[in-house]
């Protein structure tokens, strides 16, 4: 492939997850959360590149205590297994006091809210473990290049156990304390900023500042918006 067409592919691909996976369900009828330009205390240092309502929305009055950056996505998502290249440069550029992490929504209608789940905890059987990007990659390929189904725990277990994961491991994670709390953190996540799901993947930094990503964006546009966001109070 010539370097013309390898930049056209990108911006082609790129343009495609920008469109997200649109399946939310609708939002509740709390008021949306409004701020001025003036009350906002955006660092002085920084050049103003990035506009409120243009490239950001303010979802929360007060930012989180820890620095971070949240994708929300599906496994299921097209435009989320797309953006894995994209959050993977993201990650690349963290600061050192920015922490990336995941939270798997469970309203999309390719499968079962039920099933859905099931692959939430799988989520974090992975991140307990210390395996979780690897093996959100693997259930990335099993659905979308493997064209292969997920049923079920069923089905994920085995898709642990196909990377040298032991069932008992996997079974004795999946039980623990720690990942039933987890799990539920997750979904209160999903609750919080409901009314601005409205498709994914879906970024929110800091708890407070939503990620909006327009169509002539570069990569490079993104990683340094989403990363602007991660220094902003």
């Amino acid at each position: 492939m010539t370097k013309p067409s390898i930049a056209l592919f990108v911006a082609l691909l790129l343009s495609l997850t920008l469109a997200g996976c649109s399946d939310a369900p609708p939002p509740p009828s709390s008021p949306v959360l409004t701020e001025t330009k003036a009350e906002q205390t955006m660092s002085p240092l920084l050049p103003v590149k990035w506009v409120e309502g243009t490239h950001y929305n303010i979802v929360a009055d007060t930012t989180s205590e820890q620095k971070e950056i949240v994708e929300y996505f599906s496994f299921w998502c097209p435009a989320c297994y797309r953006f894995e290249m994209v959050a993977n440069e993201i990650k690349s550029q963290l600061a050192s006091d920015v922490k990336f992490r995941k939270v798997h929504v469970n309203f999309m209608s390719f499968t079962t809210p039920e099933v859905q789940e099931q692959a939430t905890k799988a989520m974090l059987v992975g991140r307990s473990l210390g395996m979780e990007e690897f093996m959100n990659t693997a259930i990335f390929a099993h659905i979308h290049e493997q064209g292969q189904k997920i049923e079920g725990m069923k089905d994920l277990k085995q898709l642990f156990i196909s990377y040298d994961t032991p069932a008992i491991d996997f079974e004795n994670t999946l039980n623990e304390a720690d990942l039933t709390a987890a799990f539920t953190q997750n979904n209160d996540e999903i609750d919080k900023f409901q009314e601005h799901l409205k498709s994914v993947p879906n970024i929110i930094v800091n708890g407070k500042y939503q990620a909006k990503f327009t169509r002539e964006m570069t990569v490079p546009d993104i990683v340094d918006l989403v990363n602007w966001l991660s220094q902003q109070q």
